[in-house]
């Protein structure tokens, strides 16, 4: 189990690979390419569109070929689009290997956080959250380097693909590892959630069930959110005055901020339930949109995008690995489709809608912009709980026991120890009054 936990944290972290490089290759891959600027965006639709539809279909595929499968074959798919990318000599051949590059994006990320929610704890969910952020911050640190020793901005997509293809070789000797825990009746009951079923259930079927729509919503408006936030937090910055190196260092904060925060969650994790990590993390960014609207000292801004990092990072988490506890694991891997499918809708429109209200009246309503995605998404979240708090209670409840059998288990193991630990002093005490005894005679 030790050996498949690795294969999955370097497979989030592989998933992070390729998503940041073209905005940071695309000045270059432009000249290359021949390719206007607004080309780039072209991409990302075909990419995003890809990735909704493959998020959709991935449950089926998980029911057919498991988990392990799926994702070592999305990965090698990706691994191609990514070669696929380096090898382009126009901006067409770029287009279609957009194509398998959202497939197989969309793929290994419902099929991964399936994974995680029904067999992992939610201190991994988190972690393996924030991992695919260290893969997020090592694609542009791989193209400077790529740049700087001469191989552009190609080298840096053919030395991903290969990385991506050694993940490949990982996922394909841990297969019967994945196997082995799909197969375990008992994965199940550790969470207190039952075991999975081998039913699969169409997509109309699924939006007919309670709350199914709303987890839809409230997976928008996160995106929404937590992506407004990165796009537009450094325009804001300059448009308060701030100089534009000042704005670009406010996005690496936030995105190092939501890192740290899924780290931190992780731990917090341990005490507490999903619901909680979720409220507490509206609550901050509240707090955070809260404090931007005021009229207070510039320097409060920056600290502000940091709290809504902050703020962002136990909520994606907590809300994907609560996900078994709402629907049930039958349903888990649908919803989970479902919801990357809301998470990409809302990532692709909403922030162009702000930069489109921006355009024609003010980047400074970004601060009700963001007020408004997260009344949203509270709305939804309590919803949410509302409509599925049978089910949670249960699952909770169910969880709760297993924790306390599982801490008498700890209990009894720690009193056997010291049982044998006394023994074993109890028996060298005897050996040396007769070693003691016998020298006297």
């Amino acid at each position: 189990m030790v050996f498949l936990l690795i294969v999955i944290y370097v497979a989030f972290i592989g998933l992070g690979l390729p998503d940041t490089i073209l905005g940071a290759a695309w000045p270059l891959m432009q000249k290359d390419l021949s390719a206007p600027l607004s080309a780039a965006g072209l991409l990302s639709i075909i990419v995003s569109v890809g990735t909704i539809i493959s998020s959709l279909l991935t449950p089926g595929l998980m029911r057919r070929l498991g988990t392990g499968k799926l994702v070592a074959f999305s990965i090698g798919f990706t691994a191609l689009a990514t070669a696929g990318y380096g090898f382009a000599t126009a901006f067409w051949m770029m287009c279609l290997w957009a194509i398998p590059m959202g497939l197989g994006a969309g793929a290994i990320d419902v099929a991964l956080n399936n994974f995680a929610a029904i067999h992992l704890e939610s201190k991994h969910t988190n972690w393996l959250h924030a991992s695919w952020g260290i893969g997020a911050c090592l694609g542009p640190a791989i193209l400077s380097a790529s740049v700087f020793l001469g191989a552009g901005w190609r080298g840096a997509y053919e030395l991903n693909a290969v990385l991506l293809g050694a993940i490949v070789l990982m996922m394909l000797v841990a297969l019967p590892l994945w196997k082995r825990v799909e197969k375990r009746k008992g994965s199940g009951e550790r969470n207190g959630r039952g075991s999975s079923s081998d039913k699969d259930i169409s997509l109309r079927a699924a939006l007919r069930v309670p709350g199914m729509k709303l987890s839809f919503w409230t997976f928008f408006f996160y995106s929404a959110l937590e992506i407004s936030t990165s796009l537009w937090c450094g325009t804001y910055l300059v448009a308060r005055g701030f100089a534009p190196e000042i704005g670009a260092l406010a996005v690496s904060l936030m995105f190092a901020s939501v890192m740290v925060g899924r780290i931190a969650s992780g731990f917090f994790a341990i005490k507490f339930t999903d619901l909680r990590l979720i409220h507490a993390g509206i609550a901050i960014v509240i707090v955070g949109c809260f404090i931007l609207v005021m009229p207070l000292p510039l320097w409060f801004t920056p600290i502000c995008i940091c709290m809504l990092g902050l703020g962002c990072a136990p909520v994606y988490p907590s809300l994907i690995h609560a996900t078994p506890a709402r629907f049930g694991e039958e349903l888990s891997g649908r919803a989970i489709g479902i919801q990357m499918a809301g998470s990409y809708v809302g990532s692709v429109l909403m922030p162009p809608a702000f930069g489109f209200a921006a355009t024609h009246f003010s980047v400074m309503l970004w601060p009700v912009a963001l007020a408004i995605f997260v009344a949203c998404l509270l709305i939804c979240v309590c919803l949410l709980d509302y409509v599925t708090r049978k089910k949670l209670n249960n699952a909770f409840a169910a969880e709760r026991i297993m924790d306390v059998v599982h801490q008498v288990e700890e209990m009894d193991a720690t009193r056997r120890k010291l049982r044998k630990e006394r023994r074993k002093a109890k028996r060298k005490a005897r050996q040396l009054q007769l070693q003691k005894a016998l020298k006297r005679k």
